[in-house]
């Protein structure tokens, strides 16, 4: 299989377009003062890994507080300049900024609300500066009501507001390392057809390595009974796989991840890389088309 070099991240995506969902490592009551983001030292935070891409990242959390474990929805953390008149006339004013945190509904409208508690008044002048019907942005009052949003996309109700960039392993405080190989798990197993879909189309790096030999204890003996299995019929669980692996798939799965995430691999399987120009094979990808042309 013909690997890729790793992409160069497109400018400006933020991290809620890349991950919809993530699990919590860690929730810090009084902020984090190693945080890379300045204004979350003295915040309630919580740092977490998406479940699509395995990015690490931290937020806000909206009224909620969180436990280890748990699945939340992300939300975009954005800025929002509102003019409060100054005299009845309108003609003076005073511009300040208002930290929001905005989620896309089932009806593709955007609903935001206010990270931070503020006045009525504040919430009023929010109101009219996005009342614009052909914005698309629709303020919500109440921040529950945004959770609301979230499970009417069959989300999670619990909203964490993230920032547009990421953070990495280096960043994480010791719960939330100690928790990271649950995390994996945990998503591996809730994204089960799509984790056993690597062992239906997984291929050779070279003449001398098989994708599936990255895996802890895979030789060429395992390696040659999975491709006799696989040929006669397709997996379609991880039980399947378990018989011939006689260890859990879900364990050497999470254990690749995590590598992937916290050293530096000759070859990477799922986690883009974040230097250029290092072979990555980007399989999560391609386990989701294969997913999605069983479904056509």
């Amino acid at each position: 299989m013909e690997g890729q070099r790793a992409p160069q991240k497109r400018e400006g995506e933020h991290i809620a377009g890349v991950e919809i969902e993530a699990v919590i490592l860690d929730y810090m009551d009084n902020g984090y003062y190693m945080d890379p983001h300045p204004w979350h030292k003295e915040k309630p935070i919580a740092q977490a890994i998406g479940v699509r891409k395995f990015t690490i990242l931290d937020g806000i959390p909206l009224g909620h507080k969180l436990e280890s474990l748990d699945v939340v929805t992300l939300a975009r953390e954005t800025v929002k300049s509102v003019n409060e008149p100054l005299d009845p006339m309108g003609k003076k004013f005073k511009t300040f900024d208002v930290s929001l945190a905005c989620i896309p509904g089932a009806d593709k409208r955007i609903y935001c609300t206010t990270i931070f508690p503020v006045s009525q008044r504040i919430s009023d002048l929010i109101d009219i500066s996005l009342s614009d019907p052909n914005s698309g942005l629709v303020y919500l009052k109440n921040p529950s009501d945004l959770s609301k949003v979230a499970k009417e996309r069959g989300l999670s109700e619990k909203i964490l507001a993230v920032p547009r960039t990421p953070i990495s392993y280096k960043d994480l405080s010791e719960i939330a390392k100690r928790t990271l190989p649950e995390a994996i798990k945990l998503i591996i197993r809730k994204n089960e057809k799509l984790f056993v879909e690597f062992f239906n189309i997984a291929e050779p790096i070279n003449i001398r390595l098989h994708s599936i030999e990255l895996l802890r204890g895979v030789g060429k003996k395992t390696l040659k009974s999975l491709l006799e299995a696989r040929q006669s019929k397709k997996f379609s669980s991880f039980d399947e796989i378990k018989k011939i692996l006689k260890v859990d798939p879900v364990d050497i799965l999470a254990d690749k991840i995590i590598d992937e995430i916290t050293n530096q691999p000759k070859y990477y399987l799922f986690i883009e890389p974040k230097e250029p120009n290092i072979l990555f094979l980007n399989y999560l990808e391609l386990m989701r088309k294969s997913l999605y042309q069983k479904t056509k």
